[in-house]
Formats: C-alpha cells, structure tokens, sequence
C-alpha cells in the first residue's frame, strides 16, 4: 500500500510539473465555433475566419487594420488564464502572422538606408535582399474577464518561415510580474502602424532562453572608396534583433550604422577593425559581439 501511495505521489508530482510547463494556447488554427473564439472588427478594422492562408490546423483569423488603433477583435467565450505558468524572462507570448504588402529589407549606412531589390554582389559574395513586411509595428491589447487591460506595440522581425512571421513578445513587457498567477484573457485586439491585410496563423505562450549568436561574416581585403556590403548572420531564438555597427575608421567607438545589411566607404587606407554588436530589442539576452579585420588598400 505506501508502495503504491509513492507511486501515486510521484505521478502525480510529474504530471503537475508538466502541466506548469505547458504552453497556453489562445489560437491554433481551429474553426472559431470549436475554439470558442467570436471574431469582428475594432473601429472601422475588421475581423474574419479565412481559409485562404492558413498556417496550422483549417482556419486563419484574417485582420485588416486601418492603424494601431482601429483593426480586428478577438473575444473568447471561456476567458483563457495567459498565466498558467512560472512566469520569468524565458515566458514570451507569441503570434504567427502573415502580411499581404511587402518590401525589400532597407540596406542601412552611415549616410541613411535605402532599397535594393532582389539581390547582388559585393566583396566577392552575393548579398541577397530579403523581403520583408510593410508594417513595422504591431500593437496588441489583452483584456481579461475581471476588466483589466495591458498592451504592447512590439517591432516586426525581419526574417519569415515560409511567409509567416513569428512575433514574440516577453510576458513581462505586458507588466506582467513573477507573483502574478492569473490573467483570464477575455479579448485579444490586434492593430498595425500602416493599414494591411494581416492573417493570424497561430497564437500561444512559449518558453524561451536561447543565446544571442552574430557573426558579421569574413575578414576582407578592399581598395579605398569602394562602397562595401556587411551582413551580419545572427541567432537569437525567438528573439527581435537589434543590429550596430561600427567600421574602425573613426576615433569613435559608438554606432556608425544600424541594421542586419549596412554599406560603407573605407575613404582612407590602413587596417580596421569592424565591429558588429546584435542584441536583443527588449534587451533580456545578453548581447553577442563579433570582430572582423578589414585591410583597405590604397
């Protein structure tokens, strides 16, 4: 019989560790009907079940926005607790969305950013362009079953997963708090800084705490004036990077460009260090440095 208390006690331990790890999961791609979801619209946005672009499961919960402050609503019938778990930096609150108007990744320098399709050489590689969402910013609004309100306007990342985009945002930039035990979301409202055609492909909790990795690519041997291309190749989990640059050329240490692909024009000859620093926008993870030598010839 204590034979098969223990047995009992320790299952039961186990279970209650992997129910406090589990994610929450607001929208999988579920019908509305079955998941219990009612959509519509925020001020003149609208809200819809789509079928046309779907990311997981049969449906899409298609928005369109008009700005960050009139787009699509989302209401639950049975209020979801977004807290059921431990919450701490690795707790991210994550939506897969796909945009309808595009562009291509601005290419940043000293002297500003500007556009270049497609892609091209430079230094002896090909630097390909990515494309990348119109919109820049998202803005959410959580409302939960006893009044409260909380929101987030979090940045747009750069990088797609077959035209998905993968937004997380730390529980904690909602003000959420590790004592905190219980957010029952009633509501879920998305908007967006430009007017667009937004698909909601998934919606859930996710832990993560993977290391922020950069890599700024290959030390390079150049002539004086040539206009060069730097990539940076960075990791960081779920991350939204934050890209800095600084080329060696100037007595100042601080940033000389700001982006994944940056351009610059050594004007003088010698050796210099290039300095890439990829950190984290809502700087949890500690930031990753990588260092690479470039002699310009004159």
């Amino acid at each position: 019989m204590r034979k098969l208390y223990a047995v009992v006690v320790i299952l039961t331990v186990v279970f209650a560790i992997g129910a406090s790890a589990a994610d929450v999961a607001l929208f999988r791609g579920e019908t509305t009907r079955n998941a219990g979801l009612v959509v519509g619209g925020w001020g003149s946005g609208t809200a819809v079940e789509a079928k046309d672009r779907v990311y997981s499961g049969t449906v899409s919960i298609k928005v369109t926005t008009q700005g960050l402050h009139e787009g699509g609503r989302i209401d639950f019938r049975n209020p979801i607790n977004l807290l059921d778990q431990q919450i701490d930096d690795t707790c991210y609150l994550q939506l897969v969305l796909g945009f309808t108007a595009t562009d291509r990744l601005s290419v940043g320098g000293a002297a500003g950013g500007y556009g270049i399709p497609g892609s091209y050489y430079s230094g002896g590689q090909e630097i390909v362009i990515p494309a990348r969402p119109l919109v820049k910013q998202i803005r959410l609004v959580l409302e939960s079953e006893e009044g409260k309100s909380v929101e987030v306007t979090a940045p747009v990342p750069t990088h797609e997963d077959d035209g998905w985009y993968r937004i997380a945002i730390p529980l904690r930039a909602f003000g959420f708090k590790a004592e905190d035990k219980s957010f029952r979301v009633s509501r879920l409202l998305i908007f967006s800084d430009i007017p667009d055609t937004i698909f909601v492909g998934q919606i859930e909790t996710i832990r993560d705490n993977t290391p922020i990795t950069a890599n700024a690519g290959d030390d390079l041997v150049e002539w004086i004036n040539e206009t060069l291309t730097f990539k940076a190749e960075a990791e960081g989990g779920v991350s939204v990077l934050n890209y800095s640059w600084n080329f060696g050329d100037k007595d100042s240490e601080g940033e000389d460009a700001a982006g994944e692909i940056v351009t610059h024009r050594f004007t003088k000859g010698g050796d210099f260090k290039v300095k890439l620093v990829v950190s984290d926008y809502w700087g949890i993870k500690k930031p990753a440095t990588h260092i690479i030598n470039v002699t310009i010839n004159d």
